[in-house]
């Protein structure tokens, strides 16, 4: 099996009598482009702060190519991290910004001159390069920010919620440029991020983070549709959660309704449980599904490729979100107050223990 590039051991930092980090453990495999997610609070960025260097563990090691870096000084790590302000010099150009480390580091004229043209290449800026910071997209000050980190060719490089400062329209395309550039720099990158979305554009694997602890790490994938917990579930994505019982080995919703669904480990008699459903596996219409309910529209709400309803409905207190693509809402009659029915299948439904 080969190595890991980045092996993290238990992992635990606390302040005082809180502790951030609770004993992570994960392997990053090189050249992968990793997402720690999670809400704020989580420990993300304290773990963060902890491979640049910026912070040292209480507990466990960090290990990088095998070596333990764990209280090894930052300037002393291939390891670059990038804010998310970007920290740009304002009376620098775009070349000088990028140069920078470089001229710290004292390395001859003439190889700086050819690493910095290499990443305004790369970065598709070459005819930008004696502007400065302020006569910049957000978009062009991001990827000199990236450039600048990467021109010093770092075994890691991390990124402290890089795309927060762009509007929704810029931050969509950038993530695709953020994931060509690795792919062509062939450099790890671990990304930190609140936004599911984004982890879920970006990262080839995703580890999620609460309260200092790690809940799941697997691929977007695997996450989004085998989510390990109910806040994995809830936290990825948008999910219906049905409130049910465990009732002679079958799975009954509290207006008695059965739902197929397989149980999961443990849930014995009795047990109280949540039935989840994304939005998006609902479909018009009950034939051919193992599961259906009837509900009243209660709202809709377009989103030009698709459509969302509220279905109210007795399986739960909230209302049923359902997503319809465009063509499958073609040519139907939905109004708020009309009767539907949706039916879903077995195999998309998770069910968590309460």
């Amino acid at each position: 099996m080969t190595e890991p590039l980045l092996a993290l051991d238990r992992i635990t930092k606390d302040f005082g009598a809180v502790r951030a980090v609770d004993g992570v453990s994960l392997d990053i495999a090189e050249n992968e482009f990793f997402a720690l997610l999670g809400a704020s609070g989580s420990g993300k960025t304290t773990l963060l702060r902890m491979l640049a260097g910026f912070e040292t563990p209480t507990e466990g090691e960090i290990r990088l190519d095998g070596r333990d870096i764990s209280r090894v000084p930052p300037n002393h790590r291939p390891v670059n991290l990038m804010f998310q302000s970007y920290a740009l010099f304002p009376h620098m150009s775009v070349a000088q910004n990028i140069a920078y480390g470089l001229e710290m580091e004292r390395l001859p004229r003439s190889e700086i001159r050819a690493r910095v043209d290499e990443m305004l290449e790369m970065i598709q800026l070459a005819p930008l390069a004696r502007r400065k910071p302020d006569q910049l997209s957000g978009g062009q000050r991001q990827r000199v920010a990236l450039a600048r980190a990467l021109v010093k060719r770092p075994r890691l490089l991390l990124l402290d919620e890089p795309l927060g400062a762009l509007d929704k329209k810029l931050r969509g395309a950038m993530q695709l440029e953020l994931k060509r550039i690795q792919d062509q720099f062939g450099i790890t990158f671990i990304v930190v991020t609140h936004d599911q979305e984004e982890a879920l554009v970006m990262a080839d694997r995703i580890a999620i983070l609460k309260d200092g602890a790690l809940l799941q790490c697997g691929t977007p994938r695997d996450i989004y549709e085998r989510p390990a917990s109910r806040f994995a579930a809830d936290f990825i994505g948008v999910m219906n959660f049905l409130p049910a019982r465990v009732d002679r080995g079958a799975l009954v919703a509290r207006d008695g309704t059965r739902i197929a669904a397989s149980l999961p480990e443990g849930a014995g008699e009795g047990s109280e449980v949540a039935a989840a459903i994304r939005p998006e596996r609902l479909h018009l219409g009950a034939e051919g599904h193992d599961n259906g309910v009837t509900g009243r529209l209660v709202a809709m709400a377009y989103h030009g490729l698709d459509l969302q309803l509220h279905l109210e409905t007795p399986l739960a207190p909230e209302p049923l979100l359902v997503r319809l693509t465009a063509g499958e809402a073609e040519g139907r009659e939905l109004s708020e107050g009309t009767e539907i029915t949706v039916g879903w299948s077995a195999r998309d439904t998770r069910v968590f223990k309460t």
